[in-house]
């Protein structure tokens, strides 16, 4: 053991050094592409350490960095999304109806399911919380039921769609660096995410019923129809990005179509300006006065630059890793974990450590995918199974993590202080019940293997 701590003394102080630059980060409040950008200079020293030239380096970077470029381009779509449909009407639309559909006695259940469907539109926690989040949680003061029960089942809504929607930056980055096709891994996800989401509904039903909404603020409603023009073809944009998914069509020609779609509506019944519009694709959608500023002003190619930039530099690095084996004897040691425990628990407790580490759900993903595919493929499993894996634990596990931008953006967006995580009860349920489900599917025709199978498939 001393001898294998003495061969890999420069990879523990490479890693030393970028653990300190992560949590450095944190105390100034830095983005994460900072220290990202400190450990791809430590991890390249190490290489060059030990015998690659400057030239090889520069290689493995630029491969790592190019295969980068496909999610790349997809997040950035997303984010030009994010920002046309703010300016078309679409989310404010969506944001009108839903407030239209609350029963007082049933608020918090119907918080958790209408951005369920909002964050599968969107396909973004942060995009959910930083609207109809911030609504909710104003309607929640105003009507003297908990805000921070109300946050927690936005995050829960929130991540339902984060978690499985074509447009969810998370999934595409999930397809991405395990190299699965995208509609199979929802297909999967839906699949496994039927009971947790059961449960769910029914524990905010029980909450609901115990703390119900004692008034109904119609002001907020009516802002909304004021500051927008809003007809139901405003909808067109989010039926696009629903719709055309079922048919397999490309995720980036799907964005294109919305994207046009929106961008032809916000000018015709918005008033918007073609060159003014074109310009928050980029740099995001402003809107006019501060109420409505609070709620739909975002989005933009901009807001997705820190992670795209994390995925840049995490590429660039874990390709360096990966060539020049530097992380061998943690590979070996993946290995031993996964054939022990399981693959599912390894991937439960990288996922969640690097999460913490990386205070990030991205860097998250990439980092277990980086670390357990040769596991996975020296167990007998695959990077299907990976892929669904890192979304039903790493992904959601990020949440546990208070510190994590993955539950820490939205909470903040939405005032509310991370306490709230305790009433984020999808996020708990989905990965302990994917866990136990994978163990006791071992056991051929149990009794529990029987249930999954009707509850599943009902």
């Amino acid at each position: 053991m001393t001898e294998k701590l003495r061969e890999n003394k420069d990879v523990l102080i490479a890693s030393a050094i970028f653990a300190a630059g992560i949590a450095l980060s944190v105390i100034m409040d830095m983005i994460l592409v900072v220290p990202l950008a400190l450990g791809y200079v430590c991890y390249a020293s190490v290489a060059k350490a030990r015998g690659h030239s400057l030239a090889s380096i520069a290689r493995m970077s630029r491969d790592g960095a190019k295969e980068s470029m496909v999610v790349v381009g997809t997040l950035f779509l997303i984010g030009a999304v994010s920002a046309v449909w703010r300016a078309s009407g679409t989310i404010a639309i969506f944001v009108k109806y839903g407030l239209g559909l609350i029963t007082p006695h049933l608020f918090l259940l119907l918080v958790f399911l209408i951005c369920c469907v909002f964050s599968y539109a969107l396909g973004s926690c942060f995009g959910v919380a930083g609207t109809i989040g911030i609504i909710f949680v104003t309607m929640a003061k105003a009507g003297d039921v908990s805000a921070l029960m109300t946050a927690g089942a936005v995050l829960s809504g929130g991540y339902f769609g984060d978690r499985c929607s074509p447009v969810s930056a998370s999934a595409s980055l999930t397809a991405f660096v395990t190299k699965t096709d995208l509609y199979t891994n929802v297909k999967l996800m839906a699949k496994t995410m039927t009971v947790p989401v059961a449960i769910t509904t029914v524990m905010y039903a029980m909450l609901s019923v115990t703390h119900p909404l004692k008034t109904v603020d119609p002001a907020i409603s009516e802002m909304i129809s004021k500051g927008f023009d809003l007809s139901p073809l405003l909808l067109v944009p989010a039926a696009v990005m629903l719709v055309l998914p079922l048919f397999k069509v490309n995720i980036k020609i799907t964005a294109f179509v919305s994207i046009a779609a929106a961008f032809v509506l916000a000018v015709i019944y918005q008033g918007a300006d073609p060159l003014a519009l074109t310009k928050s694709l980029v740099l995001g959608y402003e809107a006019e006065g501060a109420a409505l500023s609070r709620i739909f002003t975002g989005g933009g190619m901009i807001s997705m630059a820190n992670v795209c930039g994390v995925v840049f530099i995490s590429c660039a690095y874990a390709q360096i890793i990966k060539e020049t084996g530097m992380f061998r004897d943690l590979f070996h040691l993946m290995c031993s974990g996964c054939s022990k425990v399981g693959r599912v628990y390894m991937t439960f407790i990288l996922g969640t450590c690097f999460s913490g580490l990386f205070c990030s759900g991205s860097a998250a993903i990439i980092m277990s995918s980086m670390m357990l595919d040769d596991a996975y493929e020296k167990t007998g499993g695959s990077r299907q199974e990976l892929a669904i894996d890192i979304e039903n634990t790493a992904e959601l596990t990020a949440t546990w993590v208070p510190w994590s931008t993955a539950c820490m953006a939205a909470f903040s967006v939405m005032a509310i202080q991370s306490t709230a995580l305790v009433y984020s009860f999808f996020v708990f349920v989905l990965p302990v019940y994917y866990m136990l489900r994978k163990t006791f599917a071992r056991r051929k025709n149990s009794w529990y293997n029987k249930l999954v199978h009707v509850a599943e498939n009902m």
